[in-house]
Order: structure tokens, then sequence, then C-alpha cells
């Protein structure tokens, strides 16, 4: 058996490396919580967001960004969006209205500013060049 010693320094590193990862983590949850909290707003309705390829569409133009969705009920949908090196998070409910036959669409934001911006003019974006889906990647799943 070999045993490694590691210096001060690997130490240090490891120990740094692994606190970054906690703080991310908690940040995250934290960011969830607020989000689930926050005043949602009427907003306009981003086509995309429902797309069923969603989470690779969104990993593709806003790496830094995590996506999760869930269905609440048979019409309404629950997108969180959360990105902690910005410190911002995005929560949109997307119902089905029957008596209309239209989405429509509610958002709370939390933290810094601008995320949901950046949703809006990517999804944008990805209409505009003719909704192509990202292949797959070495990435699957949402943090949980």
């Amino acid at each position: 058996m070999t045993a490694t010693v590691m210096s001060k320094t690997s130490w240090s590193e490891l120990l740094a490396g692994m606190l970054r990862v906690h703080r991310s983590y908690s940040r995250h949850t934290e960011l969830i919580a607020e989000l689930q909290t926050a005043r949602l707003t009427p907003a306009c309705i981003v086509k995309g967001i429902e797309h069923q390829n969603a989470e690779a569409i969104v990993r593709a133009g806003l790496p830094t960004v995590e996506y999760r969705r869930r269905t609440l009920h048979r019409h309404l949908d629950e997108h969180l969006f959360v990105d902690t090196t910005a410190d911002a998070g995005v929560r949109v409910l997307a119902c089905w209205d029957t008596r209309a036959s239209r989405m429509r669409m509610h958002v709370a934001e939390v933290g810094a500013p601008g995320l949901w911006d950046r949703i809006v003019i990517h999804f944008t974006e990805w209409e505009k060049a003719g909704r192509p889906v990202p292949g797959p990647t070495r990435y699957s799943g949402t943090r949980g």
C-alpha cells in the first residue's frame, strides 16, 4: 500500500474548493426558497420555455443557469432558473387558460436583476434562429 502525502497548499486549495461548492449549493437552495415566496407578476409569453428540450436549450445559451421544470397541475407548470454565479433566480408559472385558449405566464425574480431579461432574449433569439434543438451533451438532469 502506498500513501500519498499532500502539501499544506494542496490541502488548503482542496478545502477552499469544497467551501466554494458548499456556498454555491447553499445559495442555490436559498434562491429557490426565495423564489417560492416571491410575488408573481404577469409576464410576456416566452415561446420555448414549454419546449420538451427546454433544459438543453437553456444550457446551450445560458451555461451558468440551472433549469428545472415540474408540473404542479394538469394545466400548470413551474419553471425555475437559477444562476448562482450571478446570484439570481427566476420562477415562471406557465398556465394554460382554457377559456382564452392560450398560455399565460407569471414571473418572479430574486437576487441580482437581469436574469429574466437574459431568458427572454435567449428564447427570442432561439425562436428567430428556427428553434434549433441542441444535440446531446455529457450533462444530463438538473440539480434537485
